[in-house]
């Protein structure tokens, strides 16, 4: 009959102690390994936003690099220009606007950049899209790319930064939809995405953009009627949508913007009258219809618009008497009527 090991005293002290060696050795092993790989990982994770930032340099045109000649070593929180960082060393703002780069947004590692708060590359000349990987920037409030020869489509993970206040992408060459994630935005305050070649409908889900205080889409393609939820953003105090293909009449729900301080819905295809309630907009001082299709005469209730300081409403086909209300206007110090069907003379 087979005996045991265990059942042998002196193997079996031997055994255990050498069960008891081998058990420490492989504990402290693996502590050493796991600090050893903590240390490594906690350096590379210092290194991490600094390989990225200069592997982007590296992808901009040469002379492009030479203006990021402080961009060097291994701390982008020590004199980089453009650069800033929080306590911890993380980078929390990466603001180059103005600053001549050309090159594209391809090589930049976004994920690199957990805690970036600010990212301005405005007026700069930098093409190609804006990548996808955009929208791995979440804790980003502010974003602006203006200014540069950007094209193709507003990628949909823009949605996915749902920290910012403020996104400035005007003055590129995107085109396409209006993505419908833009809607998720809620923290939005300020958005523009004025001149461009983006086309369609003006997206339902920017009625969810509760917060916003300035919506541009100007300059665009944008067709189809002004939606009517428009009357729901009421912390509106800038609306530009002029310079699309904007038709049918302007709708009633503008009226309930009353904190609206310019309005400017000019060089579009909107037909019908200029509406009544355009008086309720008390703190109005730009108002701009011009290069449309309006008919009928200039409300008289105009006159009530008593901070207006610049009416415009030439070339289009507004017809009647010129409303002797706009004589009230004490702050007007630009007015344009040319263009139109009036009859009769303007008295004061």
């Amino acid at each position: 009959m087979t005996t045991s090991l265990l059942n042998k005293p002196f193997f079996s002290f031997l055994h255990i102690l050498f069960l008891l060696l081998h058990i420490f050795n492989s504990s402290s092993f693996f502590a050493l390994a796991e600090h050893t790989s903590s240390t490594t990982s906690l350096f590379g994770n210092n290194n991490t936003e600094a390989e990225a930032l200069l592997q982007w340099k590296a992808s901009l045109h040469n002379q492009s690099q030479s203006l990021l000649s402080s961009w060097v070593g291994i701390s982008p929180c020590i004199n980089w220009i453009g650069i800033t960082c929080d306590n911890s060393g993380s980078v929390t703002n990466l603001t180059l606007e103005s600053f001549g780069l050309r090159g594209t947004l391809y090589d930049l590692n976004f994920s690199s950049f957990p805690n970036l708060l600010c990212l301005d590359l405005a007026n700069n000349s930098l093409s190609g899209t804006i990548p996808h990987e955009i929208g791995k920037l979440r804790n980003l409030s502010f974003l602006s790319l203006s200014m540069n020869q950007l094209s193709g489509l507003i990628p949909s993970s823009i949605g996915n930064l749902t920290n910012l206040s403020e996104l400035y992408l005007w003055d590129n060459k995107l085109s396409s939809l209006i993505p419908r994630e833009i809607g998720l935005l809620q923290s939005l305050n300020q958005l523009d995405l004025s001149i461009n070649v983006l086309t369609g409908r003006i997206p339902y889900s920017i009625e969810k953009l509760r917060n916003l205080s300035v919506l541009g889409l100007a300059g665009n393609q944008l067709s189809g009627p002004i939606p009517s939820f428009i009357g729901n953003l009421t912390s509106l105090s800038k609306l530009y949508l002029w310079g699309n293909k904007l038709s049918d009449s302007i709708p009633q729900e503008i009226g309930l913007l009353e904190s609206l301080n310019k309005l400017d819905l000019s060089n579009n295809i909107l037909t019908g009258k200029i509406p009544y309630f355009i008086q309720k907009l008390k703190i109005l001082s730009l108002l701009s219809l011009y290069t449309n299709q309006l008919s009928g005469p200039i409300p008289s209730s105009i006159g009530n618009m008593t901070m207006l300081t610049k009416l415009y409403l030439n070339q289009n086909n507004l017809s009647g008497c010129v409303s002797t209300e706009i004589g009230q206007l004490k702050s007007l110090v630009d007015l344009t009527l040319d263009e139109n069907k009036f009859h009769g003379s303007f008295a004061t």
